[in-house]
């Protein structure tokens, strides 16, 4: 990369931790941004977030089932061993933001702007990033099957043993992306799979790509 991911910068002990539901409606009703806070044990259910700020946050072992988190920011932020599943966080920014052992599937990312993010050891099938800025951007460990990346920008993206399969990169560049310790059968891309060139494969996911623009490979 040409400039070093950088990972959340977070307070070596928390001062404060929040283990009450209603202490975080609270903040949202007053719009009052929520930092240097371990938010710890929640289980929220269908519940609307959305406009919230958090800097210097780690979420730890919570469950947010279809909540909405949209046009939330979120800086210097770790959920970790967290589901956030069908959850909404359309239109929301990220900056060195880490989601480590979670849970995503399902959960809608659409028109984000994402920087300096690592995702590791997560499994966010079917999860949607669509019309998103992604920059600085690792998935290490983790599954995004049948994902949807349509129409992103991408810039500094690193791929370390992702499961890839049937995930849509329709009018997505993935030129500069190495898939080659990764899985890449079935993936979604435009008839001409414009999208593929500059992407470092192996010879075995070539022989698959090619399939795509009707060459036959013979041994």
């Amino acid at each position: 990369m040409s400039q070093k991911l950088l990972t959340p910068i977070l307070p070596e002990a928390m001062d404060f931790a929040l283990e009450d539901v209603d202490e975080l409606y609270r903040r949202k009703e007053q719009e009052e941004a929520v930092s240097d806070v371990l938010i710890r044990n929640l289980h929220v259910t269908e519940e609307d977030l959305s406009h919230m700020r958090f800097s210097a946050v780690i979420f730890e072992n919570c469950i947010f089932q279809d909540c909405s988190f949209e046009k939330g920011e979120f800086t210097d932020v770790a959920f970790r061993a967290c589901d956030i599943s069908n959850c909404n966080f359309e239109d929301s920014y990220f900056n060195r933001a880490e989601f480590s052992s979670s849970k995503g599937m399902g959960t809608k990312f659409c028109g984000n702007t994402m920087l300096h993010t690592v995702i590791k050891d997560c499994n966010f099938n079917y999860a949607n990033f669509d019309s998103s800025r992604l920059e600085h951007i690792r998935f290490t460990d983790s599954q995004i099957r049948g994902g949807s990346m349509t129409q992103c920008r991408c810039k500094a993206f690193e791929w370390n043993r992702a499961n890839l399969e049937n995930a849509s990169f329709f009018k997505t560049m993935m030129k500069g992306m190495d898939f080659t310790d990764s899985t890449i059968q079935g993936l979604v891309m435009s008839d001409n799979c414009a999208e593929i060139k500059g992407a470092v494969v192996d010879l075995y996911q070539a022989a698959e790509l090619a399939k795509y623009l009707g060459i036959i490979i013979k041994n």
